[in-house]
């Protein structure tokens, strides 16, 4: 009865040390391989170009919402990570999700996670998210290091569950068109001047 007990309180436990924690700890066993930029940095980073084999998807880009979100997609850009990807889920209608170094494994990625930014956006048509595993599997709720999605309909059940950090303002036609297997060319994050 008291193995219970101790468990019990371990999982009462769980949510007050996570909130000392604070909200931009990163809660993965290695490090972001990046320092999150200055403020003024940040908010530099409003657009990003997206090319696939279907066409070109530009992107709003939210860093006073996901600040960690937005400087990864800006690192992972400058490396060329996601030039050759293919897109690896396709929900017709629903979601198109990318981002994994090796379609063989679903769950490859840079070799690290972000922590959690849920910050109030809604999921909604175009909008640019980072996946996640699910709870049971991932208690800290860390976004995946580099796998993205983008909303093809309205999911508000999505809504504080998965990090948004950008809307699409051009190629809503292109987004609706990729499949399993299309393929990203390039992704450029722009600064603004």
């Amino acid at each position: 009865m008291r193995f219970f007990s101790n468990i019990l309180s371990i999982f009462l436990l769980l949510p007050a040390f996570l909130a000392l924690l604070g909200p931009h700890t990163v809660l993965s066993e290695e490090q972001v391989p990046f320092q999150l930029p200055s403020p003024s940095q940040l908010q530099r980073l409003k657009t990003a170009v997206l090319d696939t084999s279907r066409g070109r998807i530009v992107f709003e880009l939210y860093p006073e919402k996901a600040p960690w979100h937005v400087a990864n997609f800006k690192y992972l850009a400058d490396k060329n990570f996601y030039d050759g990807i293919q897109f690896h889920i396709h929900q017709d209608g629903k979601i198109i999700q990318g981002g994994t170094p090796d379609p063989k494994d679903p769950d490859a990625g840079p070799g690290y996670s972000l922590p959690p930014e849920f910050n109030g956006l809604p999921h909604k048509r175009g909008t640019l998210g980072m996946a996640r595993k699910p709870d049971l599997l991932n208690p800290y709720r860390s976004s995946h290091g580099s796998q993205f999605h983008i909303l093809l309909t309205d999911a508000s059940k999505m809504d504080g569950s998965f990090t948004v950090f950008g809307q699409i303002i051009e190629g809503l036609d292109i987004a609706d068109s990729l499949g399993k297997g299309d393929t990203i060319h390039s992704l450029i994050v722009y600064l603004k001047p």
